[in-house]
């Protein structure tokens, strides 16, 4: 049996992301740890992976914000963890220092990760040119993992140059050097529109500049000619830059995916219309309990239904919240053709097949399904 599936864990506001695929036994990557709290979940995962003698073969940590590294440092700290990955891909400190033409999110937290890759001899950053995961460093070819084929979208040597500068002076700032940086934005006080007019939401506005988010790693991995866009906290106009020829070589003027996690929790300032309308995909999944800026922006899920293709699209929450439950609106959901789905029974968690049904087409049973509150078809 072919599986090719993304499954969320309970990361709070953060993400903690499982990437399965294979015919048979199957292979395993991880992206980012969520916050401390999730670890016990990942650990579940991690545990009934060795268990049946598989292996994961690729931890991916996007870059240092709290809610992507806590958990990821609870995994490696833990001396009873499950298996260890393959291989690392994660851009710190010295990493940064290289593409840095200059002579956090907690920056103490992204010393400490990689001095536990070093401790651990982990490989890290094996497909890359100089061991930095970049969009310059990556090749011109899709990178194979396990016959999976991973795309790289971002970070470009810029950012990272960017990222270091301001690491730098964390790093000298000892007062700063636990901080969560992503924490001193606040919360959002935006209130949420009612009734939705999707149309009143789709103008677009400022577009993240912050250094810690443009240093996410994202990329497209593929899998049996299915594809998922695993996008962090990445810029969206550095995703459209690196999405734009690979549009342009379909022919269509839009690149196929099969799922797009969305940037940033769902921030409006990490999606944009152009690169809702680079793409070709009827599925979007957003990770987060919405607990430190009020995540997803209502303008970020807008701009998704208005500008993606025509045709029934999918809305994957895992959590009901303030923030996600008004999209459950029956009416709101027939007028503007899509479905979406929530936990019923564990929050944070959700599991998304992303090789089923590739054409975006909703079964009469599967409409009967999501609209009933019983069918937990986002809980495990």
């Amino acid at each position: 049996m072919t599986t090719f599936r993304l499954k969320m864990l309970p990361a709070a506001d953060g993400d903690c992301l499982l990437l399965s695929w294979g015919d048979g036994p199957l292979h395993h990557m991880v992206i980012d740890g969520g916050r401390k709290s999730a670890y016990p979940h990942l650990n579940d995962e991690l545990a009934a992976i060795a268990d049946k003698g598989e292996r994961l073969a690729l931890y991916v940590l996007t870059h240092v914000d709290a809610d992507h590294i806590e958990g990821a440092l609870a995994y490696l700290k833990d001396v009873n963890r499950p298996l260890l990955p393959q291989q690392v891909w994660h851009n710190g400190y010295d990493e940064m220092r290289r593409v840095s033409s200059l002579n956090t999110r907690s920056v103490r937290q992204g010393d400490e990760w990689s001095k536990a890759i070093a401790r651990l001899r982990l490989p890290m950053n094996l497909p890359f040119d100089d061991r930095v995961a970049s969009v310059e460093t990556a090749g011109s070819a899709p990178i194979e993992i396990e016959g999976l084929r991973i795309t790289l979208l971002s970070p470009t040597s810029e950012q990272l140059a960017r990222m270091w500068s301001e690491w730098e002076e964390r790093r000298s700032d000892s007062a700063a050097r636990g901080e969560d940086m992503r924490a001193s934005a606040g919360r959002s006080t935006a209130p949420f529109p009612s009734p939705i007019v999707v149309e009143d939401l789709i103008a677009g506005g400022a577009t993240d500049t912050k250094a810690p988010n443009g240093s996410s790693i994202a990329f497209v991995a593929e899998w049996k000619g299915r594809r998922v866009l695993l996008s962090g906290d990445a810029h969206p106009d550095v995703l459209a830059a690196s999405i734009r020829p690979l549009a342009k070589r379909e022919g269509s003027g839009r690149y196929r995916v099969d799922l797009l996690k969305a940037s940033h929790h769902g921030s409006k300032k990490n999606t944009s219309r152009e690169l809702i309308e680079l793409l070709d995909c009827r599925q979007m999944a957003i990770s987060t309990s919405g607990a430190m800026h009020d995540h997803p922006d209502p303008e970020s899920i807008a701009q998704f239904l208005h500008f993606g293709p025509s045709g029934p699209k999918r809305l994957w929450f895992n959590y009901s919240t303030s923030r996600t439950e008004p999209w459950g609106d029956p009416l709101i959901q027939k007028q503007h053709d899509y479905l979406a789905f929530y936990p019923q029974q564990t929050a944070g968690v959700g599991m998304i097949d992303i090789m089923a049904d590739p054409e975006g087409q909703i079964s009469e049973s599967e409409l009967n399904e999501a609209l009933d509150p019983a069918s937990g078809l986002l809980d495990n």
